[in-house]
This record gives structure tokens, C-alpha cells and sequence, in this order.
């Protein structure tokens, strides 16, 4: 049975230099992604989709095209993670992230995606005449960070701030956009260690010390999974939350542990 190929791409402003690396990979699919903000060089960028869509739909090619928000940071690498997931659960076993577009800061958040899912990430490695790309010699699949995965224990920790749900499919909707997706609308926060320590003891069923918590709380802060703020209505507590870069650990693992249904 052939595996379903999928790229996605990050546009930028030259559409010719992007065609010169996305067609130097198969691929069944094409998702384009531009930003979602006016930021510099959008303009550009939007005329640069208009014509790869309409570039790759004469050649019969399926194509998708959504924006991300990279004006908050780390949603980027959660909107990344969800539609490469999104992309799974279609059927798509090889997937492909292109950055041979897009802005440095971009291409930073979709590597750390990447990296979080242990998906391919590429950048042409172009010829220049002068300073315009006039050929490609091959696309360089840029080495991926070892991120640490979160353990069961972390993973249990993280379903707390979660309502109700029965697996990967109750977050990750097939046709939906991120920002329409329950992962944020059921989204839960903590107003205090207290509140937190005994939901995490409801779920475990046993008792657990403020120190094992604060464990958790700390290692997981240091990741930059958890948000941690003063509560504005009582400022000796603290308001605890889980950040996009959490949710974007908490979709793959979830991803992960329920992926044996989709092969």
C-alpha cells in the first residue's frame, strides 16, 4: 500500500525559490501556511499564496492553505503540532515540514514543532546567481533537537487541565481550524497549588505531598509547559495554567498513546 505524502509549507515571498524545494520532494498533499496577523512582509507573502495555489491546483495537486498566529509566541508550535496530527489521523504516514520560506523566527517555532513530534523538517539548499535562487541542489533535513517526552506521571499531571475527553479525537477535529478546536475552549485553570493537589489526588486516588506537586509545578515550568501567575483577585495565590508549547507536549503524547487505532 503507498504512503500518503503530505507537505507543509511555510510560505515567504518568492514563490519561485519555494517551488524549486517543494518539488524536489512526492508528496499526494500541499498545506500552505502564512501568518494570520499583518506582520512585515505579509502582503507579499499573501501574493506569493495566491499564485502556489494556483500554480499547484493546474497540476491536479490537492492543496490546503491556513494561517497561524506568530504574533503569540509558542501558538505557532502548537498549531503546527495540531495539523501535523490532524494530518495522521487522515491517513498521511510521511510527512514533511518545508521552511524554505517564511520569516527566522518562523522557521524556529516549526522546527521546535518538529521536534516535538519527531517530524521531518527540510530547507532547500539553493543556487544562487548573484543573490537569486536560479537552481536547487537538494533539500537539507535539518537534524532535530532530542526534546524529553513528558513521562505517564507528567502526562496524568497535564489531563487536569483538560475537561472531559475520551481520546486524541475529542481535541483534534478533521476539517477544523486550531483556534476552533476544544484543546482551548476546555481548557482549565488553577487558582492555587491547594486546588491543583487535591484534583491531582482525585485523579490518582491517593494522597500526594504539596512537595510531590511543586515537583511536578517546577520541572514542568522549566519546560515552559505551565503558565504560573500571580491571581489578580487574590495576590497571595497563584493562578496555574498550561502554555501552547504544553499544549502542543499534551497533544502528541495523547496522539502517541492512541495512535495503534490509526495504523
Amino acid at each position: 500500500m503507498e504512503r500518503k505524502k503530505c507537505q507543509i509549507v511555510l510560505v515567504g515571498h518568492l514563490p519561485e525559490k519555494l517551488i524549486l524545494s517543494i518539488d524536489k520532494e512526492t508528496f499526494n498533499k500541499i498545506i500552505f501556511i502564512t501568518e494570520k496577523e499583518t506582520l512585515s512582509g505579509t502582503i507579499e507573502a499573501k501574493k506569493a499564496l495566491d499564485f502556489l495555489i494556483k500554480y499547484y491546483k493546474k497540476r491536479m495537486v490537492k492543496v490546503e492553505s491556513t494561517n497561524f498566529s506568530f504574533q503569540e509566541q509558542t501558538k505557532s508550535i502548537a498549531e503546527l503540532v495540531y495539523i501535523i496530527i490532524q494530518q495522521k489521523l487522515l491517513g498521511f504516514r510521511d510527512i514533511t515540514v518545508n521552511v524554505s520560506g517564511g520569516l527566522r523566527f518562523m522557521d524556529i517555532w516549526f522546527y521546535l514543532g518538529c521536534s516535538i513530534t519527531n517530524t521531518k523538517i527540510i530547507h532547500g539548499d539553493f543556487i544562487y546567481k548573484g543573490r537569486e535562487e536560479v537552481g536547487i541542489n537538494n533539500n537539507v533535513e535539518l537534524v532535530k533537537i532530542p526534546l524529553d517526552k513528558l513521562t505517564l506521571h507528567q502526562f496524568k499531571f497535564l489531563e487536569l487541565f483538560f475537561e472531559n475527553y475520551g481520546d486524541i479525537n475529542d481535541f483534534v477535529k478533521l476539517g477544523s481550524e486550531f483556534d476552533n478546536t476544544p484543546i482551548l475552549t476546555d481548557t482549565k485553570e488553577f487558582n492555587s497549588i491547594n486546588d491543583l493537589k487535591k484534583a491531582f489526588e482525585g485523579k490518582i486516588r491517593k494522597k500526594i505531598s504539596r512537595g510531590a506537586v511543586n515537583g511536578y509545578i517546577n520541572k514542568l515550568k522549566e519546560n515552559s509547559i505551565l503558565l504560573i501567575a500571580p491571581n489578580q483577585e487574590n495576590k497571595q495565590k497563584t493562578k496555574i495554567g498550561i502554555s501552547y508549547l504544553g499544549i502542543a507536549y499534551f497533544l502528541n503524547e495523547l496522539y502517541n498513546r492512541h495512535k495503534s487505532k490509526f495504523k
